[in-house]
């Protein structure tokens, strides 16, 4: 979500919600080497940094305004950044142990990932993918619509978001205000990022002895993972993670609900407010100009007033001095 007025973190759209769980899970598998695609704002990119200094684990990040986030440079080796589109940096590298994936949440992108990662026959990493629950696990979006082929694009708004129990896009939607491509259906097939996981494993993109957790909350975090080459505490964190939320699940997906319709309503009521700050500062500076306007015509007014009483006074005195000639001439 967007930064306005400190609410960029209400509906904690970020990997960084799911550290605490991750964090045990990373060092229980112990990589030597994981990609992150997709940046953001870099909340989550922090910890990996950090992680990655203290595992001696070599980092790379991809995503295509990596500059703009003072990523580029962390002062130390094994350390890469790349300032590109997934598409264009993974045909090109090494296999990494861990791939945590939160780009362009949509189904051709994802299923394009899922592909170039797993080009390796004998490569066998463990996938992390956020927004694969709602809105985006059966419903594409996109970041640049025009750099998604035709034939791959749904039909797509570019003003409108989804709001949680309604089937179609509203006006104060779900990243309504961002600027990016949401498509208008939900559940349709090729659809969303879970979606394109799903069928990235029914279609062998993905090889055999994958297993897939998800955890249903902060818009949806899943785990895809060979699940006899991981050890076995990787495995355990991932069971314990999955089993809680099979448990927990009619409790999370109504709060999940909960919770989102409460950031979209404060959000909607957040940009109100910018727009009557924005009325009122118009107003205030109209006042101002007013203001500044009216002591120079109180100034005027204050020059005129001081030429009418001399032009008085002289009145007076021509008056007395025409009084006085008369006189003068009656005697």
């Amino acid at each position: 979500m967007q930064d306005t007025n400190g609410t960029e973190d209400l509906l904690l759209a970020s990997m960084a919600f799911f550290q605490p769980v991750l964090d045990s899970l990373l060092k229980s598998l112990g990589p030597s080497s994981l990609c992150e695609i997709g940046i953001d704002k870099g909340r989550f990119t922090k910890y990996l940094v950090f992680f990655c200094k203290e595992q001696g684990c070599h980092y790379t990040g991809i995503d295509p305004a990596i500059n703009t986030l003072g990523f580029s440079n962390v002062g130390s080796e094994g350390f890469q950044f790349f300032e590109q589109k997934s598409g264009d940096v993974l045909p090109d590298l090494p296999p990494k142990d861990v791939y945590i994936i939160d780009g362009d949440h949509n189904y051709h992108t994802v299923k394009e990932e899922i592909r170039l990662i797993f080009r390796h026959s004998e490569h066998r990493p463990v996938l992390l993918f956020h927004d694969t629950a709602w809105p985006f696990a059966r419903r594409d979006l996109y970041y640049d619509p025009a750099g998604i082929p035709k034939e791959k694009r749904h039909p797509h708004s570019l003003e409108e978001g989804p709001w949680p129990g309604k089937d179609g896009l509203e006006k104060d939607g779900f990243c309504a205000t961002e600027s990016v491509g949401i498509a208008k259906a939900e559940g349709t097939p090729c659809n969303g990022v879970l979606t394109a996981i799903e069928d990235s494993i029914s279609q062998n993109l993905v090889p055999g002895g994958y297993a897939l957790a998800t955890v249903p909350i902060a818009f949806g975090l899943s785990i895809l993972f060979p699940e006899r080459d991981v050890p076995d505490a990787t495995r355990d964190e991932i069971q314990k993670l999955e089993a809680s939320s099979e448990v927990l699940s009619p409790l999370l997906s109504p709060m999940e609900s909960n919770r989102i319709r409460l950031g979209l309503k404060l959000l909607a009521l957040s940009e109100k407010f910018d727009s009557l700050f924005t009325k009122y500062d118009l107003l205030l500076k109209n006042y101002n100009d007013l203001d500044k306007a009216y002591s120079v015509l109180m100034g005027k007014y204050k020059e005129l007033d001081e030429h009418s009483d001399k032009l008085l006074q002289a009145y007076n005195g021509l008056d007395q001095h025409f009084k006085a000639q008369m006189g003068k001439q009656k005697a």
